[in-house]
């Protein structure tokens, strides 16, 4: 009992640790509003949460013409955690613009941006806000620097000691300078007051972009007008973690080549230190993109001037760069190399400066129409980029996964993530932390005048919400069949469950019958397991809610050996009718009833890191449960293991369950009914496609029998249950009656009872009975009064 108390506490707390709220949708023409307020949302960027969600930033107009800083936590199912329609960052008067955030490695967020609320000067604000939604520092942001003049670009890096560092570009001395702040987990400035000098020389240093530099500093580049040509060059610093400059004072050179140098991207190298992408207008009539490498002295490593990433003649505009294993990095760009259209182009460049890629740039997206804004997230060994996409009139959202050989994952220029009207534009993403991302733009589609922010999330799968499934129950697949359309009346009727199962076997799956636990040919005597030859042994076996068990015993006697088409009375197991059903959602799937690729989705269970199922497919779960079904002897000390594993087998099967509603019945398939992302313990799986064995279809419904028959029992002979089978060639009247040796009836089993056509089972229990040969027989008569009334009969044997 003390077990059982244990086992109802833990499912209690399962279901206690996963509620349903909402869903991601599936389509591509729909997504989760995360803003809908008057006035424009827009510019927006996302952090992950750490916990399958992400937190969104953005600039909001809603109550005026000034721009305000709202944010919102997205959970992984596409629920809003936060103040409806987005949490406020600051309410003072005046404009508040581009924010910059990073994930605080806790479920919150730092965030950073340039705030006029003191006059005409722009300065800069920052705030920590906690999982929860809560303001950690000043209610309306800590002031960072409101030196004279404007303070513009702000961007923001984690220390790695608890702390960030902000960077931003300063006009406190006539000329845009490089300024910078350290700031430890309490929210104090740990550098000077109004900020740190990183460049205060000639000429406009503008648009800083950082990356930590592994010590509690950073290094830190930007564009640089010194040279007073009107171009710009690039430049860099790194900062101790002390505030002090460590190369020189007004920084080293990256690129001095001829024209404009500008729109900087950087990314860590993993030794200290960084890998600079830009854009290089050198050619004078075409920006390319380039790189260079920098160690931790400041010191270049490639080539004077950087390397071509892409080299070709055509634009290439507004490189993105993440890094990757062994300090490499990936870059992407939009190019135009084939025409007036922009395509998503990138590179893999090593930290030795080799590209791995077409020396020319690999292709990423080649469809007509623009291609624009590319953005890029990394995660292990796998990138997703996406863009905004115009090879229809409006501007679409579309996304794509590649390895790190270059190779796309999914649809060949790009899975559609969202197609509704009019435009969706500048998209952003961040990691799911399971191969997949949350993905966010601004959005016209409720009205072509305003923008609001919509979300979707895209799993690893290419699919919206991870895909929409359909699954069925076990009480489902006990169903009978129904006649869809009646050619005589003309009437339909919608399929049910059982229409599918039998489908299942129609399509040419499982032509050899479903056999349950592990077939042991060569230790019958040591090993048993189930064997079902037809769908209609199958209805007749379902459902099962007996106490969940290996396949050891039947009635209390040890059990060997094949159990064939055994009937719920004879064999009543949950977890036997919990991996039957889930054998049959699989094949489903497989056969093209329900969404493919049912069967590669991976069970996680985060409450018991120990559950066994975890990290296995479905149909890894379905082998899995097989062996422990027959080689049951490791787990016969644990009495919960079982339960457990039917537990968990029944609410898999029950994940997807909806009513049958909507249907093509030629042939037979199903819309889907939920997210993959709304079902907490279920992901996508990460591994290549898998391999979907072919069907050679049969026919989907088992022919009506033309004459009454009656089997022989099974097992015959038996001890104490046996299983009786006949067939009715229409619905009858039926009679069945055992009798002994001497011809007295000893047993009733139906009384002119009026049942279907089709195939029939009827158990006989004979435990008061002695052994010994005893007969039954099977008397029927039509109901239609349209044939003749039939007996037949057959001989048994019972041995106790």
């Amino acid at each position: 009992m003390k077990k059982l108390y244990t086992l109802l506490f833990v499912v209690l707390s399962y279901l206690l640790q996963y509620p349903v709220l909402a869903d991601w949708p599936c389509r591509t023409d729909s997504a989760v509003p995360v803003c809908t307020s008057s006035g424009n949302q827009w510019n927006v960027h996302l952090v992950p949460d750490g916990a399958n969600g992400a937190i969104l930033i953005w600039q909001d107009r809603r109550n005026s013409t000034e721009d305000k800083v709202y944010c919102q936590r997205v959970d992984g199912s596409g629920n809003s955690l936060w103040t409806p329609g987005g949490l406020p960052l600051a309410t003072t008067t005046g404009y508040q613009y581009y924010p910059q955030a990073i994930s605080d490695g806790a479920g919150g967020l730092y965030c950073v941006w340039q705030d006029n609320r003191y006059g005409v000067d722009y300065d800069i604000f920052i705030q920590h806000t906690s999982s929860a939604g809560v303001p950690l520092w000043f209610s309306n942001g800590t002031l960072v620097c409101n030196a004279s003049g404007h303070q513009y670009n702000p961007q923001l890096i984690a220390d790695g000691l608890g702390g960030v560092i902000v960077v931003w570009q300063d006009k406190r001395n006539g000329n845009f300078d490089i300024y910078a702040q350290r700031y430890n987990a309490a929210g104090q400035a740990l550098w000077p007051g109004n900020g740190q000098p990183v460049c205060a020389g000639v000429g406009d240093q503008v648009e800083p972009k950082l990356v930590t530099d592994t010590q509690g500093g950073a290094i830190i580049t930007w564009t640089d007008y010194r040279a007073g040509t009107g171009f710009a060059d690039i430049y860099a610093q790194r900062m101790l973690v002390n505030g002090q400059r460590a190369w020189k004072v007004d920084g080293v050179p990256v690129c001095l080549a001829t024209n404009t140098q500008w729109n900087v991207q950087l990314v860590a190298d993993g030794l200290g230190g960084v890998i600079v992408v830009w854009q290089d207008r050198r050619a004078g009539t075409y920006d390319n993109i380039y790189a260079q490498r920098l160690d931790n002295i400041g010191q270049p490593k490639w080539a004077e001037d950087g390397l071509p990433l892409g080299a070709v003649q055509g634009v290439q505009y507004y490189p993105q760069v993440v890094p990757v294993a062994g300090g490499d990095a990936i870059v992407i760009w939009q190019d135009n190399r084939r025409g007036s259209d922009y395509d998503i182009y990138g590179q893999h460049v090593t930290r030795n400066g080799q590209l791995l890629w077409l020396s020319t740039g690999q292709p990423i997206c080649t469809a007509s129409g623009h291609q624009y804004n590319p953005q890029i997230v990394g995660q292990d060994g796998f990138i997703i980029v996406t863009w905004q996409d115009r090879r229809t009139p409006d501007y679409n959202i579309y996304a794509q996964r590649l390895n790190l050989a270059g190779v796309n994952q999914w649809d060949a220029n790009g899975a559609p993530v969202s197609t509704t009207s009019y435009d969706q534009f500048a998209p952003q993403l961040a990691s799911d932390g399971i191969l997949g991302a949350i993905i966010a733009w601004p959005d016209y589609h409720l009205s072509i005048n305003t923008t609001d922010i919509y979300s979707l999330r895209i799993g690893s799968n290419g699919k919206p919400a991870g895909g929409c499934y359909r699954s069925f129950t076990q009480a489902g697949f006990s169903l009978k069949s129904v006649k869809v359309y009646n050619h005589f009346t003309g009437e339909k009727k919608m399929p049910t469950e059982g229409n599918v199962r039998d489908s299942i076997f129609g399509r040419g799956a499982y032509t050899n019958g479903i056999v349950l636990g592990v077939e042991r040919l060569d230790a019958p005597r040591s090993y048993a397991w189930e064997y079902f030859t037809r769908p209609y042994y199958i209805r007749k076996a379902l459902p099962q809610n007996g106490t969940p068990r290996p396949l050891n015993r039947i009635f209390e006697r040890p059990l060997y050996g094949i159990i064939k088409n055994p009937s719920l009375y004879r064999y009543n197991n949950r977890l036997s009718g919990e991996l039957l059903t889930l054998k049959l959602n699989i094949a489903a799937s497989d056969v093209g009833i329900t969404d493919p690729a049912l069967g590669e989705i991976v069970f996680k269970d985060t409450f018991n890191t120990s559950n066994p199922l975890n990290g296995k497919s479905l149909r890894g779960i379905a082998s899995f449960v097989d062996s422990t079904l027959t080689y049951w002897k490791p787990y016969i000390a644990d009495a919960t293991f079982y339960p457990l594993i039917s537990y968990w087998l029944s609410r898999i099967n029950a994940a997807f369950a909806a009513s049958i509603d909507t249907i093509s019945t030629n042939p037979l398939k199903l819309t889907n009914t939920r997210a993959l992302f709304s079902v907490p313990f279920l992901l996508t799986n990460s591994a290549p496609p898998p391999f979907i064995p072919s069907f050679q279809p049969a026919p989907e419904v088992e022919e009506l029998p033309s004459k009454l028959e009656l089997l022989q029992n099974y097992p015959n002979p038996f001890n104490p249950v046996t299983t009786i089978e006949f067939t009715l060639p229409e619905p009858s009247r039926v009679t069945l009656k055992v009798f002994n040796i001497l011809g007295q009836e000893v047993a009733v089993l139906l009384d002119d009872a009026i049942m279907d056509d089709g195939r029939q089972l009827v158990d006989f229990d004979a435990s008061r009975l002695s052994s010994g040969v005893y007969f039954y027989q099977l008397y029927a008569e039509g109901v239609s009064g349209n044939s003749k009334p039939n007996s037949l009969a057959k001989k048994m044997i019972l041995v106790k």
